[in-house]
């Protein structure tokens, strides 16, 4: 049976896990949904007993529907690349609700699921079903009234601590300039600017390191960070800014991460923690197709190699 890599023309770390596939000697297909219609093909019938039968196929190669075993849900593009623009959003719907629709009816396993992907992309159901999970999470609020965040920020100050500005979206730092870099809020900030869109204040974390806890299926890959240098953000730094080690992951937060993943229904996720002074963590987010070859060359984490072990996995 065959893996299935949906994700983008450039992707080194698809290209990665696609090779592990081929070095098991596990057949694997990788197409992006972008190439559909026009450079990629897809039949697939219902029969009336609920049977599922057809094909995928492009130059790349072409699986069966029932054979496919699984699907890695990486960087995939919009169906409707090489359609007409006057024709695009029609062609693109149609498409889409075509394409995920049959992939849906096959019965392959999932890394990540599109239903699971689309819960987690929201971040304020990510805090809320971590805190639910047993995680620690900051005091968050995401707003666009300005005199709820000056009550919000008057509240922090009178517990101690300050506050932060980042990204409601969450939107990776490499997607300049839909963007937003994780900043202090001055004391005496001015608000006003909210009420222009959604903003995302939240208690600013003392921390001594960074968690990127990175899991797939029951294996969990925790790398920690230390910038060189003082920020909030060490994902806008490169690399070698940073000073890398593999290491442990505490029972408890073992637990609580594996009830999160159980509530998100994600076989997949990479984790980022702030560590503060007592070695408590705080849950940051949760990115349900999150990098993670930068983690394995910093550390030498076996990372690849599981998810291509997840994936090569006969479905039930």
């Amino acid at each position: 049976m065959t893996v299935l890599v949906l994700t983008c023309e450039e992707d080194v770390t698809a290209d990665a896990v696609v090779l592990q596939l081929r070095g098991r000697g596990v057949p694997v297909l990788r197409l992006d949904p972008a190439d559909f219609p026009g450079r990629m093909d897809l039949a697939v019938r219902v029969t009336p007993d609920g049977g599922v039968t057809g094909h995928l196929a492009s130059p790349a190669g072409r699986v069966a529907l029932e054979e496919i075993r699984s699907v890695w849900v990486r960087r995939p593009g919009v169906p409707g690349r090489h359609v007409a623009a006057e024709q695009r959003e029609w062609i693109t719907l149609e498409c889409e609700r075509a394409l995920w629709g049959a992939l849906r009816a096959t019965g392959a396993r999932w890394m990540n699921h599109p239903d699971a992907l689309e819960r987690s992309r929201h971040k304020l159901w990510q805090l809320a079903t971590a805190a639910r999970a047993g995680l620690r999470v900051p005091d968050t609020l995401v707003t666009t009234d300005s005199d709820e965040a000056v009550r919000f920020q008057r509240a922090r100050a009178d517990l101690g601590g300050g506050l932060i500005v980042k990204s409601v979206s969450g939107r990776h730092p490499q997607n300049p300039p839909l963007t937003l870099a994780t900043a202090a809020v001055p004391p005496d900030a001015d608000f006003t600017g909210v009420a222009a869109c959604a903003t995302c204040l939240q208690q600013r974390v003392p921390k001594r390191t960074d968690l990127r806890l990175t899991v797939v299926g029951d294996r969990y890959f925790p790398a920690y960070v230390t910038p060189r240098t003082d920020t909030l953000d060490w994902r806008f730094l490169p690399a070698d800014a940073c000073e890398w080690g593999a290491g442990e992951v505490p029972g408890a937060l073992r637990t609580a991460v594996r009830t999160y993943l159980r509530e998100a229904q994600l076989a997949y996720a990479a984790f980022d923690f702030a560590i503060d002074e007592d070695g408590t963590p705080w849950f940051l987010e949760a990115n349900a197709g999150g990098q993670f070859l930068f983690a394995e060359i910093e550390t030498g984490m076996p990372i690849t190699e599981a998810i291509a072990a997840w994936l090569a996995m006969r479905r039930e």
